[in-house]
This record gives C-alpha cells, sequence and structure tokens, in this order.
C-alpha cells in the first residue's frame, strides 16, 4: 500500500469517528449537556425565592404545619395518656367517656348512660351493663364509641378515667 492511501483511510476513520461521536444523543434537546455555572445557578434561584422556589415555599409550609398539628395531637394524646385521673362527679351531674375510654369507680354510687347501639363493657365481669343498672364499684368499664355512653352520678361519684372525658 502506498502511503497515499494510508494516510486517506486514517483521515476517513477519523472523519467518521467524529461525525458519530457528534451525532449521538447526548446534548439534543431531549437530553441537554449543562455546565455547572448552570446548575449552580439554578440551586441559589432555588435557595433565594427565586425561580421555582414559590412551590418549595408552599410545599414547607404545609410540612410545617402538619407538624405542628401532629406536635399538638401527640400533646394532647399525652395528657390523656396512660395515666388514670381522679375525677370527682357531683351528684346529678355525668362523665361521657370518649371512644376507648376506662373508667373505675372507686366510691358513690353511679347509673349507667347507654346509647342505641349498647351499653358500657364491664370487663371485670364480662358482660354489657344496660342503660339505667348501677355501675359496680371497682370494676373496669370500657366506653366502646363516642356516643354519650357514660355515668350519671346517683351519689356524688369518685372515678379513675383514663382517655378521653367530660362531666356535665
Amino acid at each position: 500500500m502506498n502511503k497515499k492511501v494510508k494516510i486517506m483511510l486514517v483521515i476517513a476513520v477519523l472523519t467518521a469517528t467524529t461525525l458519530h461521536a457528534a451525532d449521538s444523543s447526548a446534548g439534543t434537546s431531549e437530553d441537554p449537556l449543562v455546565t455547572k455555572s448552570y446548575v449552580d445557578k439554578k440551586i441559589a434561584a432555588l435557595g433565594t425565592g427565586g425561580e421555582a422556589s414559590g412551590d418549595v415555599a408552599e410545599q414547607v409550609k404545609l410540612q410545617q404545619e402538619l407538624i405542628d398539628t401532629l406536635i399538638s395531637q401527640v400533646n394532647a394524646l399525652k395528657e390523656q395518656g396512660n395515666t388514670y385521673h381522679v375525677v370527682t362527679v357531683p351528684e346529678g351531674k355525668m362523665i361521657v367517656g370518649g371512644q376507648g375510654s376506662e373508667m373505675i369507680i372507686r366510691a358513690g354510687e353511679g347509673k349507667v348512660i347507654a346509647s342505641p347501639a349498647g351499653g358500657l363493657q364491664d370487663m371485670t365481669a364480662g358482660v354489657d351493663i344496660e342503660s339505667g343498672s348501677m355501675a359496680p364499684k371497682y370494676h373496669l368499664l370500657i366506653i366502646p364509641r363516642e356516643d354519650g355512653r357514660g355515668l350519671l352520678a346517683a351519689k356524688t361519684l369518685t372515678v379513675m378515667v383514663r382517655g378521653g372525658y367530660t362531666v356535665q
């Protein structure tokens, strides 16, 4: 082979390789190449309230509101928590439990206030106590739903309560 042919072949191979590399999909409008300065500019814009920061700021605000709500709910649960509160219910008043509340009568007399869905669950005796029945002392009574169930004080009641309740 003569020298001119070899040089022409090398030039043809280099040209074909260069054209092939230039024609690849990187750097197209579908897959653009970006510079470090472009990326730095976009990051700075997000941090200083520039382009797209409104969406990010709104998301952060919504997340913070959700966090605040959850913190207040957790604090409320801690207050009700796993401890029993001793509550005195004057004669003629009612103590109405929230869903899942537990009550134990320590002193006095109380009549059961039930709902159409049922009465209070006496976990000690394993029975459902109907409306108007006298609630037994020292028995664990559970309020299954928040539908007005509780105790009416026939005589001043001292009740240990765990969970939500209101005295009416």
